[in-house]
């Protein structure tokens, strides 16, 4: 079994075990799958084949940026991974994804994401869960009462020569908020959806100076169901609502995708109502040096701590590493090549030495601002017994704002000490979400 580039000539092979596995797609369903495969045919598309080349499965990684502490990252969104029925259970679908993996890190993916449809065969290969794409409910008339707070401000009907101004939207308000895990759709991706009249969009365009924001939902079965809403300002997200609620006599439900702490939940009058639910995605980091260096930190944290991995299917991952951070941005330097025999990678933890006290730590007010402080006027951690250990599986769940104590609870970290968590700690303390499913 071996891994191969797909072309055109094999999509309907892929098609058939696509069917095979979740059944025919209509007719709109197909054309999108067939625009996915023009995206990804030229080297983003693999399939896994046997010695008489018969594909027995395909995946594919989509080349996305995903925003981390504000930055973006060059991440590869793996989906639409098939194995013919007849092929499972032997291993094609870890070949498959072992193959996705080299080749993210080839074209230069810094991290790769995938929505959790089989988490033990994406934990085989290092994936591990990392945040939630919540969906909140609520009632239309909560929401249109926010039109009074939106003032003369009046949203117009996007355009696609608005895809511009939706993503330099977008990329403010990831880079403002230092969001983590949300995907930063392209200028032509947006022109795409801008194109599609199935949807809806609105924009605040920002004339002279104003306020600017954009709006994306959709209506059916007497549901509005909005996939993305930013607002530079109170006033600018409550008009954005107002035109999303404005027909709550009709579609009295509103279901909307938001970051957790999205004001929404500030600005309501009421809390969202009936449910709230998530779907969990898992993490991969695919080139550590990339991913730290692109990724965005606490701006006002010094910190500096050793860790050693262990990454048998990415290999230039493993070593001991030396992870600093300062002014908002980190760097990882490899201290030793080749690793020493330690734990299995993600294996369960071996009883391992600790430091007596955490590091102290006090809240200071410096220069208007409040900040770690423990000397200097920022806190300068530093490892004390030796380097954390760890495979791709916590490095994942660590990037993506797993406390350290919990790693240790399953098992997915040893070695080093209590001061040594701090740091890691506080490092990579995020809340991630996405809002869109690919």
């Amino acid at each position: 079994m071996r891994n191969s580039t797909e072309t055109e000539d094999d999509i309907p092979a892929v098609l058939t075990i696509r069917r095979r596995s979740f059944g025919p797609l209509d007719p709109g369903s197909e054309a999108w799958w067939r625009a996915v495969a023009a995206e990804v045919i030229s080297g983003r598309w693999l399939a896994v084949v046997d010695e008489s080349d018969t594909v027995l499965g395909a995946g594919r990684a989509r080349p996305f940026e995903q925003a981390w502490g504000g930055r973006h990252l060059a991440m590869g969104g793996v989906a639409g991974v098939y194995v013919d029925p007849a092929a499972r259970g032997r291993g094609a679908a870890s070949v498959l994804m072992r193959g996705l993996l080299e080749r993210m890190a080839g074209l230069g993916d810094a991290v790769t994401c995938l929505f959790a449809t089989a988490p033990a065969l994406y934990r085989g290969v290092g994936y591990e869960f990392g945040g939630v794409r919540p969906r909140y409910t609520y009632a239309a008339h909560d929401l249109r009462a926010l039109r009074a707070l939106g003032g003369r401000l009046r949203p117009r009907p996007a355009v696609v020569a608005d895809a511009e101004l939706v993503h330099s939207v977008m990329r403010a308000d990831q880079v403002r908020h230092r969001l983590c895990g949300p995907r930063l759709p392209s200028v032509p991706q947006w022109r795409e959806q801008l194109a599609d009249e199935q949807a809806i969009h609105y924009v605040l365009d920002g004339q002279d100076g104003g306020p600017k924001g954009f709006v994306a939902y959709s209506l059916a079965d007497s549901t509005l169901t909005v996939t993305d809403l930013v607002g530079d300002s109170a006033p600018a997200a409550a008009a954005l609502w107002g035109v999303v609620a404005s027909g709550s006599s009709t579609a009295p439900t509103v279901r909307a995708y938001l970051d957790p702490r999205d004001p929404v939940a500030l600005l309501a009058g009421a809390e969202a109502r009936h449910e709230v639910r998530q779907q969990t995605w898992m993490l991969r980091v695919v080139d550590l040096v990339k991913a730290v260096a692109g990724r965005g930190f606490a701006p006002h944290l010094t910190a500096s701590v050793q860790v050693r991995l262990h990454d048998p299917d990415l290999p230039a991952n493993s070593g001991t590493w030396r992870l600093d951070v300062s002014d908002g941005s980190g760097t990882a330097t490899r201290i030793e090549s080749d690793v020493a025999e330690g734990p299995a990678a993600d294996a369960p933890a071996a009883d391992e030495p600790v430091a007596d006290e955490p590091v102290a730590a006090e809240w200071s007010a410096g220069r208007g601002a409040a900040e770690w402080s423990a000397g200097r006027g920022a806190t300068e951690w530093s490892a004390a017994r030796g380097a954390v250990e760890m495979g791709p599986r916590g490095l994942a769940a660590l990037w993506c704002g797993w406390s350290m104590s919990r790693l240790r609870q399953a098992g997915l970290a040893a070695g080093g000490g209590l001061d040594d968590d701090a740091c890691l700690d506080a490092i990579f303390a995020c809340t991630p979400f996405m809002t869109e499913y690919f």
